[in-house]
């Protein structure tokens, strides 16, 4: 099978233009993107009595292009073929027959990414995706500054990213019970580990005293070295009496795991207590607000949460409980999703170390990723939904995922040119290769796949998964989070654990879907 001219195909074919935009209501969503894969479609304004709009394209290497359409809006699939690999400089100038002038309707500069080149084209990978996954989690079991909580039951004072306990400490519980299944003379002290880890989340857990009884921090310097960790940690020292509500449904997700592991209910219990939480505190729309003040529990700003980890914890709970008003819930967060992502396409990135942001300023893949694999799960049924589902997965590619090299300007983001690549970027605010996006697109195409059974979606996703294995520091195992210095390998500041961890998930994922782990 040709994947290379499949993808190619793709790439240039009018009914992949990602979210037509400008008809039944929909958004033009991608007002501040900087690169496409497939065909785009942007909006310029209307001028009043113009006969046509002329397009003028002007590639990487000074080819000029041009087509005519009767709107501001048209796709640029006319010339797209013709347009190389690069920045893109666009013009769309309105003609005006009787008075013979032409006014300029609007200008923009992107680059066109390189489509998807094959497997064949690509570097192999460096090990099995069984071996890639044991190596990592491996190493989140021996490290000393992750085995101390197996030896002290506390967290590595020295280690800074314990200043984001929530995030941290559930995908710790969370790789710690794979391990457990993985490595049989292990178990019992991976379990162990993950059960310290989890005690002392619930031992800083908000009491009575707070509005947000029961919900665990978002940030915090509590057994910490603050005055050393703190300029790794920056928005933990902002934020620190602020709770960001997508991260509670992360540590009740790894409560409810942890329970079914060990047969402790007070695991259950906290997992509970932060169902109730969510349970009380959701607004009448079907969502939260993002981010809160922890001690009285009034929103910090305005922003709504649009994280489907939420979604995901509550179906988790309703399932362990079978509690109705937690399947009612789930549908109005569903519900609320849709109306605010789905049908408008904003996928707004909500990050505990980023800004907040306005509607398309910070877009991400994550949510989207999560609304696919939310379909593979529950609605793969629905036709509509497939549909969705591509849709979807053409936006996330498009947007995030870098198939040959990057586009030149997100260099300054740091002084460093050497970017790798096949890989995903994060998001806009921070528009870098990390594993954790890679691994995010390993495990969605998987998804796809199973919603469409398109042997693209899986070629994809094992030549991002080949990628991580190549990353990957073959002795330590460590899997780097940022692709974007030669040492990144070496570099031990280059690691957040949670990411890391995100990346064995999807290796697993890999092994099992091509037959090497049962």
């Amino acid at each position: 099978m040709d994947f290379r001219q499949m993808a190619l195909d793709e790439y240039n074919s009018d009914t992949c233009t990602t979210r037509r935009a400008g008809g039944n209501g929909k958004a033009f969503w991608n007002c501040n993107s900087s690169q496409f894969i497939f065909v785009p479609q942007f909006m310029f304004p209307s001028i009043p009595g113009v006969d046509k709009y002329i397009y003028t394209a002007t590639d990487s290497t000074g080819e000029v292009c041009r087509f005519e359409d009767e709107t501001p809006i048209a796709p640029l699939t006319p010339i797209w073929p013709k347009l190389a690999v690069g920045f893109v400089t666009l013009t769309v100038e309105a003609y005006h027959a009787r008075m013979d002038r032409h006014f300029l309707a609007g200008a923009r500069t992107f680059y066109k990414a390189a489509p998807f080149p094959g497997r064949e084209a690509l570097p192999p990978r460096a090990c099995s995706y069984s071996e890639c996954a044991r190596r990592a989690f491996r190493y989140v079991f021996e490290a000393p500054e992750f085995r101390h909580w197996l030896e002290k039951g506390l967290p590595d004072p020295e280690y800074h990213f314990n200043a984001y306990p929530s995030k941290m400490i559930s995908a710790i519980v969370l790789a710690m019970i794979a391990y457990a299944e993985l490595d049989c003379d292990r178990a019992a002290d991976a379990l162990k580990l993950a059960k310290n880890a989890a005690d002392y989340l619930i031992s800083i857990t908000y009491d009575e005293a707070y509005a947000l009884n029961g919900v665990p921090p978002t940030y915090s310097f509590k057994g910490l070295n603050a005055d050393k960790i703190h300029q790794f940690a920056a928005a933990a020292g902002h934020r620190q009496n602020s709770v960001m509500n997508i991260y509670p449904a992360d540590v009740g997700t790894a409560y409810l795991a942890l329970e079914a592991a060990t047969g402790e209910r007070k695991y259950f219990a906290a997992a509970q207590r932060i169902a109730d939480y969510y349970k009380n505190t959701m607004l009448p729309e079907g969502s939260w607000y993002l981010l809160v003040d922890s001690k009285s529990g009034e929103p910090v700003n305005e922003n709504r949460c649009l994280d489907f980890d939420i979604l995901s914890f509550i179906h988790r709970y309703y399932q362990r409980t079978g509690e109705a008003a937690f399947d009612r819930m789930e549908r109005a967060c569903y519900r609320y999703i849709r109306e605010n992502s789905v049908d408008g396409y904003n996928w707004e990135g909500q990050f505990e170390d980023s800004e907040v942001s306005a509607n398309y300023t910070n877009l991400t893949h994550y949510n989207a990723n999560k609304m696919i694999s939310y379909i593979a799960e529950n609605l793969a049924d629905d036709a509509n939904m497939r549909t969705e589902a591509e849709e979807l997965m053409r936006f996330s590619e498009d947007q995030f995922v870098v198939w040959g090299e990057h586009a030149p300007w997100n260099y300054m983001m740091r002084d460093d040119s050497y970017w790798y690549s096949p890989a995903a970027l994060e998001q806009y605010y921070w528009y870098v290769p990390i594993d954790a996006s890679t691994s995010n697109f390993v495990t969605t195409f998987l998804d796809a796949y199973k919603i469409s059974e398109n042997p693209l979606h899986l070629e994809k996703a094992l030549a991002l998964a080949d990628s991580i294995t190549r990353m990957q520091n073959p002795k330590t195992g460590v899997i780097p989070t940022h692709w974007m210095a030669k040492d990144c390998m070496e570099n031990p500041d280059n690691f957040w654990i949670n990411c890391h961890i995100s990346s064995a998930f999807a290796m697993m994922r890999a092994a099992k879907q091509m037959g090497e782990i049962v």
